[in-house]
């Protein structure tokens, strides 16, 4: 993809989704999948950093795939295309739907966009959770780990993500020998 290009592609998507970074991220896929120039193992490891660092999902999803195609120049396209559709939009039509919120039209729309959204989360997550297993079952340990840590010892999350971090380096580093 050109610069150009991933400003675009990020633009069309970011304009007509609602429903957050997730949402976003399932569209992105989608697009992405007629290219075939990213692996799914890739994709999937973009999405799991995306998903690990501090932003907006849509934000930093876009950064790692512009990223992945022209570098720092394709990061700052694919970011600009993803941010500038609802900061318009929301600039624009927030004065509206406040003043129009308590109608049936305006209700009705936003349910209409909840189940869309619904739909949209669950194949996002379907998809991610074959990806994990289809690569092996050693892949959602880091997973346990992490739950265990911060649901079951309640240790502070940063130090449980670090630590399924050093579960998955240690595991690395056996299958390497």
């Amino acid at each position: 993809m050109t610069i150009v290009q991933l400003f675009f592609f990020f633009f069309r998507i970011s304009a007509v989704t609602f429903g957050g970074g997730i949402v976003i991220l399932g569209m992105v896929k989608l697009g992405i999948a007629d290219r075939q120039d990213i692996s799914e193992g890739e994709f999937s490891d973009m999405v799991s950093l995306a998903a690990s660092v501090p932003g907006p999902l849509a934000v930093s999803i876009a950064w790692l795939l512009g990223r992945h195609y022209r570098g720092l120049k394709g990061s700052m396209a694919a970011v600009a295309g993803a941010v500038l559709p609802p900061f318009v939009i929301i600039l624009i039509l927030s004065p509206i739907i406040l003043k129009y919120s308590g109608t049936q039209e305006v209700q009705g729309f936003f349910k209409g966009v909840l189940a869309g959204t619904g739909a949209i989360i669950t194949m996002v997550v379907f998809d991610n959770v074959r990806s994990t297993l289809s690569c092996g079952w050693w892949n959602i340990v880091p997973f346990v780990v992490v739950i265990a840590l911060i649901g079951v010892f309640g240790i502070n999350p940063l130090l449980s993500m670090l630590a399924a971090f050093l579960v998955q380096l240690m595991r690395e580093k056996l299958v390497l020998r």
